[in-house]
């Protein structure tokens, strides 16, 4: 059975390497951001004047935020249009990668933690992000994945070794009825 052929399969050092390497999104996890965000609605369908007062007022925020930046939360309750975080000082909670849109998301994933964006334009208006915390986007390492690479590549090697063997049985058989 394929657990006595696992238990006489040797694994190499550089095959182990190898699989790592083919396989090192299996042993990653992904980044994720946490960020709140004061939202100025200006929407495709505003007027270029309505688009200029939103980012003017956008601006206006950010210099104070620049000023008091312990503010922020308080700054997003009273002014943020977001519906959704408007109420909780403007978090967003942790997302990853596509999970916004895509000017947002590349302000977001450039910042470093506690950084306060400049004015970020985006289909649904202006964004003043405020980028809280960061996790994961870490990979093991591999002496910490050893055991279990060993135990992965040595099951492959002998479900491989049991069809070589079912065969060569398959084939006696035939041939010696």
């Amino acid at each position: 059975d394929i657990d006595a052929l696992k238990k006489q399969v040797t694994v190499g050092e550089d095959d182990l390497k190898k699989y790592y390497d083919e396989n090192k999104s299996r042993y990653s996890s992904a980044e994720e951001r946490r960020a709140s965000h004061i939202l100025i609605a200006a929407g495709k369908d505003m007027t270029a004047e309505q688009r200029t007062a939103a980012k003017a007022k956008a601006e206006a925020l950010l210099a104070q935020l620049r000023k008091a930046p312990g503010s922020f939360a308080e700054l997003a309750k009273k002014n943020s249009q977001d519906p959704g975080s408007a109420d909780k000082g403007g978090d967003l909670d942790f997302f990853g990668r596509g999970a916004m849109a895509k000017p947002f998301e590349d302000a977001v994933f450039s910042m470093k933690p506690d950084e306060i964006s400049n004015v970020v334009e985006s289909d649904f208006g202006y964004h003043i992000i405020h980028l809280t915390a960061v996790r994961g986007g870490d990979t093991k390492s591999f002496e910490s994945v050893r055991a279990e690479l060993t135990d992965e590549v040595s099951k492959q090697l002998a479900q491989k070794r049991f069809a070589e063997v079912a065969e060569q049985f398959s084939n006696t058989v035939y041939e010696q009825a």
